[in-house]
């Protein structure tokens, strides 16, 4: 187990790392600090939650991993799980989740989480540039929680950036009328998985950023106990948020839906512009395959074709083939199907 210990002193922030639950258990009674536990195990955990008196339910839902972003009310404390995500630099549109567990009680903060988390970093950093904005120690928590939920909600702005990028290529691509020409089956199959997926993914993204709404809702409106009434307008903040990534979400999604249809509508005008080059050239040989099929017709003696027993006849026929051919190329041509 490896574990950070936060705390508060004369408005500054004190850091100190802890390797074994023996360090713990001396300043667990204490108030005013913030325990942050990763890499822990399932006999580490069995202790903090002894040490802690935590409900074996919150101790199931940590071990397990995977739960829904929500706030759970206990007799002396309240659990709570954020996400966040993190994109993974590939020109496809990929991320990847940080789960983290927050076991908020009236004095004291635990947060858990598997590996190395960027946003537990990032609000560290944060909370030693507001510890001079607390006006007391018993608003430490409350601040953490205020902290990991804003970097939680605003780590999906960069996910978001990545997939208007995404969007921007991706639509580029489909309008590339050579591209299109050149593309196998195996393109489409693979361009639209790519589409398919993308959407799927932004439905998750829209599922955790509405979970995420529904418990800052509760914290804005001062619903969750244990939080500071002047930290109010800052949930509010994060909740504006929320709405404001769940509607671009929508927005994208919709996109997503315009370019595949785009891509059909090429694929189908492409195929057109095929059919109807193919068809005008049917056309055009339609008479003058009539034309040379009745003049190689065999009859019995005494049968004649027009012009059949004159050299200048097969001339005549040719030009009527050629008079034939470039009346039909104009016709085309003036309803503009050439």
């Amino acid at each position: 187990m490896h574990a950070i210990l936060s705390g508060i002193s004369k408005k500054e922030i004190w850091v100190k790392e802890i390797e074994t639950l023996e360090e713990l258990k001396p300043i667990s009674s204490q108030e005013g600090y913030w325990l942050d536990v990763q890499d822990f195990d399932t006999v580490s955990l069995k202790s903090i939650g002894e040490l802690y008196s935590l409900d074996p339910l919150t101790l199931e839902d940590v071990q397990t991993g995977r739960q829904r972003i929500k706030t759970e009310d206990y007799q002396s404390y309240i659990f709570s799980v954020s996400k966040g995500v993190k994109t993974s630099g590939n020109d496809e549109f990929e991320y990847s989740v940080e789960e983290i567990f927050l076991i908020l009680s009236e004095k004291n903060i635990i947060t858990l989480h598997k590996g190395n988390s960027t946003i537990i970093n990032h609000s560290l950093e944060a909370m030693k540039n507001r510890a001079k904005t607390l006006k007391r120690e018993s608003m430490l928590n409350s601040l953490v929680m205020h902290t990991i939920f804003d970097f939680s909600v605003d780590s999906f702005y960069t996910v978001l950036s990545e997939i208007e990028n995404w969007l921007v290529s991706i639509r580029s691509e489909v309008l590339d009328f050579n591209s299109l020409k050149a593309s196998e089956i195996s393109d489409v199959k693979a361009l639209l998985s790519l589409i398919s997926k993308a959407r799927r993914e932004m439905s998750e993204l829209r599922i955790m950023l509405s979970q995420h709404r529904d418990v800052v809702s509760l914290a804005e409106r001062g619903s969750l106990k244990f939080l500071s009434v002047e930290l109010m307008p800052a949930f509010r903040d994060v909740y504006d948020h929320t709405f404001q990534l769940i509607e671009t979400l929508d927005s994208y999604m919709m996109r997503t839906g315009d370019v595949r249809d785009l891509y059909f509508t090429m694929r189908a005008a492409f195929t057109d512009n095929i059919l109807r080059l193919l068809t005008i050239v049917a056309t055009i040989f339609l008479p003058l395959t009539f034309l040379t099929g009745f003049y190689g017709m065999n009859f019995t003696a005494g049968f004649s074709q027009p012009g059949s027993g004159s050299f200048v006849g097969f001339w005549i026929l040719v030009l009527a083939m050629l008079i034939i051919a470039g009346v039909l190329m104009a016709f085309f041509k003036k309803r503009g199907w050439l």
